[in-house]
């Protein structure tokens, strides 16, 4: 009998609230002005935005992923840049002990993240972190992502398609 895959029903109440990083890839390169933060100069490559949400995660990667929104955050614009192609998202739940400024360092030192957007994403941050935004000229992969913590899950909005964390075989 095999072992029935997760849902994005099932997951929900898991991952009410948490931690989570989305990933777009920019197909070329573009000017976007950022809000109030200013206008900037995004290379053609990948990008790692490291956000939370109190409740209601899935729902946020959600309106990310989204191109019908008001422009509200930082990772809006960005989002909805004419070349921006959105991959996914991973997710961690929020009883995860890690807090969003860890999260954000410890995806840039690990894929190798450039700041491009000084402030980008930051504005409540803790720790100095500089962005929540990094860049990768190189792909990044959704799944080595996931790897980053044993309770993260991976979300892929409008498909429903969960992965818990690290699988052993």
């Amino acid at each position: 009998m095999s072992e029935k895959k997760p849902t994005v029903e099932t997951c929900e109440p898991m991952f009410d609230g948490g931690l989570y990083v989305f990933l777009m890839r920019l197909q070329e390169p573009q000017d976007i002005q950022v809000g109030a933060l200013g206008l900037f100069e995004f290379p053609e490559g990948w990008y790692f935005y490291t956000g939370r949400a109190k409740k209601g995660l899935t729902k946020r990667v959600e309106r990310h992923w989204s191109l019908k929104k008001k422009l509200r955050w930082h990772i809006d614009y960005l989002a909805t840049a004419l070349t921006s192609e959105p991959v996914g998202a991973i997710i961690i739940p929020q009883n995860s002990g890690l807090t969003e400024c860890f999260l954000n360092q410890v995806m840039g030192r690990k894929f190798g993240g450039q700041v491009v957007a000084p402030g980008f994403g930051a504005s409540d941050c803790s720790e100095d972190c500089g962005a929540h935004l990094f860049f990768s000229p190189a792909p990044v992969s959704l799944l080595a992502m996931a790897q980053i913590h044993d309770d993260a899950a991976v979300l892929i909005p409008k498909i429903g398609i969960w992965e818990p964390g690290v699988q052993e075989l």
